[in-house]
């Protein structure tokens, strides 16, 4: 139950306090002094919520007192209403200056006592009120803005991760993006050869996410360490926010989705880098084919030269010694003969271009090294 406001009765006079007492006893926690200074020491134990002080007392004066009261931190917007035998306009303002809510003059009037009470409790009940609906209002203010600046760096991160190649890179991206959210993290990318980053392969840290690659479970949690799984991509946060329920529970939903992104890129990576294997061994499978193809039409085009060649060449020598015998005019002979060597000549520059034949098949392997050398 909500305890009843406690009242603060400042009077110099015991049956002054008295009828104040009595009049409050039944809807009021009551405590006394009869000085200023009295008021002052009962401050520094008590948080009154309203303080009925007399104006005329020996030492300091009520509104001396109303002065003190204000410059205190914890008082300086407590309601103080002051009772007083005068009811003059001069009275009244010096109350006013001295920061007092209200003005009473004796005898009391019971009612208008209880009224005026009632009335500035009820505004500074609405007044606090109104303070922690700004405060919250300011708080879903800041929340509001941070969870805007986070998305944004999620936002960011998606741009970003587009152009990553490799899995060593994904995770510095996943680790700066947790560093600007304040948390401290290491990862691993399940590749054919894992990419561990932010601990030593031989630390607990690294245990407990080889530990997590085959685990079922998205989100598990270890203490003040959170485990975030996706596919390819287990992030290990080593210090989450427990003490902060609402910033705890935002960035674990942040986490959950940069570990859905991380591991969509992390499987195209893997995808793309199996396309590039299989592109890298046709290639080779086409070189091999290629070499041997081409050093066997070489063997084979040689061959046939040399035999063209040589048999070519038996033939003149035949013929030169066939043309003693075949009673040939000179002319002849020599005509008969510039026919032989020109067909030689022609052999001869066939196989110069045979020559360049296998230059050029050696360029289309040159060109293939070049291709795979670019893989």
């Amino acid at each position: 139950m909500t305890p009843q406001p406690l009242i603060f009765i400042v009077d110099d006079a015991a049956d002054n306090r008295l009828l104040l007492h009595g009049l409050l006893k039944d809807k009021y926690r009551l405590l006394e002094a009869d000085s200023g200074e009295q008021c002052m020491k009962l401050l520094e134990q008590e948080e009154p919520d309203l303080i009925l002080l007399d104006v005329r007392m020996p030492g300091i004066s009520g509104y001396n007192t109303c002065i003190a009261i204000r410059k205190q931190a914890k008082s300086k917007n407590t309601p103080v209403i002051f009772v007083s035998a005068k009811d003059s306009i001069e009275e009244r303002l010096e109350g006013f200056e001295a920061g007092a809510d209200d003005y009473l003059t004796k005898p009391v009037n019971g009612t208008l006592l209880l009224e005026k009470i009632a009335f500035n409790l009820e505004r500074v009940l609405a007044r606090k009120l109104a303070i922690a609906q700004s405060h919250e209002a300011m708080n879903v203010a800041m929340e509001a803005m941070t969870s805007s600046s986070e998305l944004g760096q999620i936002i960011h991160f998606v741009k970003e991760v587009q152009t990553i190649q490799k899995g060593n890179s994904l995770a510095v991206a996943i680790m700066t993006v947790a560093a600007q959210f304040g948390l401290n993290c290491c990862v691993l990318i399940d590749e054919a050869e894992p990419v561990l980053l932010g601990c030593s392969a031989d630390s607990i840290e690294a245990r407990v996410l080889m530990k997590f690659r085959n685990a079922d479970q998205r989100i598990t949690h270890l203490g003040v360490r959170t485990v975030i799984h996706s596919g390819m991509v287990i992030i290990l946060i080593k210090n989450m926010p427990l003490d902060d329920e609402a910033r705890y529970g935002r960035l674990k939903d942040h986490l959950a989705v940069l570990a859905d992104i991380a591991n969509g890129r992390a499987r195209a990576i893997a995808a793309e880098s199996d396309i590039s294997q299989q592109r890298i061994q046709f290639l080779r499978d086409l070189i091999a084919l290629a070499e041997d193809n081409i050093r066997q039409t070489s063997n084979e085009v040689n061959a046939y030269t040399e035999s063209v060649t040589s048999i070519v060449s038996d033939m003149v020598i035949r013929l030169e010694g066939m043309l003693f015998s075949l009673g040939l005019e000179e002319d002849q002979e020599k005509q008969l003969m510039k026919l032989a060597n020109q067909t030689t000549a022609k052999l001869d520059d066939m196989a110069e271009k045979t020559k360049d034949m296998d230059g050029n098949l050696s360029k289309i392997l040159e060109a293939l090294y070049d291709l795979l050398a670019q893989q």
